[in-house]
């Protein structure tokens, strides 16, 4: 593995992501991260898992831009990179283990959706934003996306995010509902893996019946809706637009 590392220890598997800072969603990265997410399920010894960037800075950034430009004359490879992405929001929205993120740096755009879709946020109190830039970007958001967001946040911190896309801090996020805990930087990894500890001692089976009780229909707006946007959305980063 190139751009993910995963350690386990006392059942909690830690899958720090390390791609170019940002953690941008290039396919090679994207791969090793459903590999993993492969492995870990198979495992026994991992009983749950916790996300991370290993750049304080940075949680993740999201899409890989620089990748989709260099590859817009290639049609079906972008639409083949987003369905992807799609894959990887539903691995982690529906995984059957216990995943809890812990938000070391800025959290923005895609960076955001994979974390929504994990069961736990924890965030550092002193730095680091949560933002969805789409709109000044000219990337309306998927149905799948819109709906995770509204899982795991009030309607009001959404509406704001969606609209203005202003950047918030830990405690705003805290405030919104995004954020469930907040942490000083040296405490956030230790917390957030102590209390994925707890969750490691669940049933798996039951927790991934429960997680998919909640978190179905998400993973079939991914699947079988989302796909239908793709073409439109693009569309509105042209020059043209």
């Amino acid at each position: 593995m190139n751009y993910v590392t995963f350690d386990v220890n006392d059942r909690v598997g830690l899958l720090t992501m390390n791609y170019k800072d940002e953690n941008r969603f290039h396919p090679d990265f994207m791969s090793e991260v459903l590999a993993t997410l492969d492995s870990a399920e198979k495992d026994p010894a991992v009983g749950a898992i916790v996300f991370t960037g290993a750049n304080p800075k940075f949680f993740s950034n999201g899409l890989d831009l620089e990748w989709i430009m260099m590859n817009m004359a290639d049609p079906a490879a972008v639409m083949n990179y987003l369905k992807t992405i799609n894959l990887m929001y539903k691995r982690v929205c529906i995984y059957p283990k216990p995943i809890v993120a812990a938000l070391n740096g800025h959290t923005f755009a895609g960076g955001l959706f994979l974390a929504a879709h994990m069961d736990f946020r924890f965030m550092r109190e002193d730095r680091g934003w949560i933002c969805l830039p789409e709109v000044d970007i000219n990337i309306p958001l998927l149905p799948g996306m819109i709906a995770i967001c509204q899982a795991t946040m009030t309607s009001q911190g959404f509406r704001e995010l969606y609209y203005s896309a202003r950047r918030m801090t830990g405690p705003e996020a805290a405030a919104i509902g995004f954020a469930d805990r907040l942490f000083p930087e040296n405490e956030l990894l230790p917390k957030s893996i102590e209390f994925a500890s707890a969750l490691a001692k669940k049933k798996t089976a039951t927790y991934a019946e429960m997680k998919y009780r909640i978190r179905g229909d998400i993973a079939k707006l991914l699947d079988e809706v989302d796909p239908g946007y793709f073409a439109k959305t693009l569309s509105f980063s042209m020059p043209s637009k």
